[in-house]
């Protein structure tokens, strides 16, 4: 099972049910001298680069997208350290980032315009972890886009299913066509776990459908937006290739040159990449690349309902 990828999802245990995602206090971080910490795994060459490297295979890239756990300080700082390099190098990327709704374009927008903050339109995110690169996008006056779907809109999915959207929507969005009955057994394991195994089928399965349709949704933000390239910020579930993002954008934008780097915290008992993230579906890795980092010291959400 992908342990890891679970780390994300159980970070945001709370609200998970109401299709949002609550991020706990920043913590330290653990393992910082551990022999990955820091390095660079191309997945599909089976060898580690260099941050060059890195940046030149990003300059090529239309969508690239930089798969964070959300409490993780470190992911956030080399975040803002790729999208300044881009910047540097005379790029104009739009910023996307699945911490602000799509709904809240316009104002956004029109915050922007005035040059109020734009920290309280960051809904049940941790502001100090996104204030940079917000301020990056500010300051290098590249677009600012919203990504993701509201909670409100996960809630009938949830309860009633993919009949609950309009006409077209699911095959405009390639809701079917990306999808398998392997992907689903996929999800359906990652959802269960992240909520300690103690959910009912029919909540997983509401659950499995609400995160679909939210990567759906992720990718048809990013269509837009594609002219001059988009640095995108999001969970790294969400950057996975063989289950996320990149299946959708391929499925509506056939050719689209994707870059998903997933930021994977070490763990003290593995020190090959090959331990990690080596559950791939559909034989898609799910990462271009991975980057290494130290973890976030967080509490396991699952230790209360493991006590009883």
């Amino acid at each position: 099972m992908p342990r890891r990828f679970c780390t994300l999802l159980r970070s945001c245990l709370p609200l998970l049910l109401l299709g949002g995602c609550a991020i706990a206090p920043p913590g330290t971080l653990r393992d910082t001298d551990h022999p990955l910490a820091g390095r660079l795994w191309d997945v599909v060459g089976r060898e580690f680069i260099d941050e060059a490297e890195l940046l030149r295979r990003a300059a090529q890239a239309e969508a690239l997208l930089l798969g964070e756990t959300h409490d993780n300080s470190e992911h956030h700082r080399l975040q803002a350290r790729i999208l300044q390099a881009r910047l540097a190098a005379g790029a104009k990327p739009a910023l996307l980032m699945e911490q602000f709704d799509v709904d809240q374009q316009g104002a956004i927008d029109e915050t922007r315009r005035s040059g109020k903050d734009i920290a309280p339109l960051m809904r049940g995110w941790t502001w100090p972890h996104y204030e940079r690169l917000v301020a990056l996008a500010v300051t290098a006056n590249i677009p600012l886009q919203a990504a993701n779907l509201p909670r409100a809109a996960t809630r009938p999915i949830v309860r009633e299913g993919y009949s609950t959207l309009p006409d077209g929507t699911m095959q405009r969005l390639a809701l079917e066509s990306v999808w398998d009955a392997a992907r689903e057994k996929f999800m359906a394991r990652v959802i269960d776990e992240s909520h300690c195994g103690k959910i009912t089928a029919q909540l997983r399965d509401g659950l499995v459908r609400a995160q679909r349709l939210r990567d759906a949704t992720l990718a048809d933000s990013t269509l837009g937006k594609l002219d001059a390239g988009v640095v995108f910020i999001l969970g790294r579930g969400h950057a996975r290739r063989d289950v996320g993002v990149p299946r959708y954008l391929e499925a509506r934008r056939p050719g689209i040159r994707v870059l998903s780097i997933g930021l994977v915290e070490v763990d003290s008992s593995n020190a090959l990449p090959t331990q990690y993230e080596n559950e791939s579906i559909g034989g898609i890795a799910p990462y271009d690349i991975i980057w290494f980092t130290p973890r976030a010291e967080r509490v396991d959400p699952c230790a209360a309902f493991n006590s009883k």
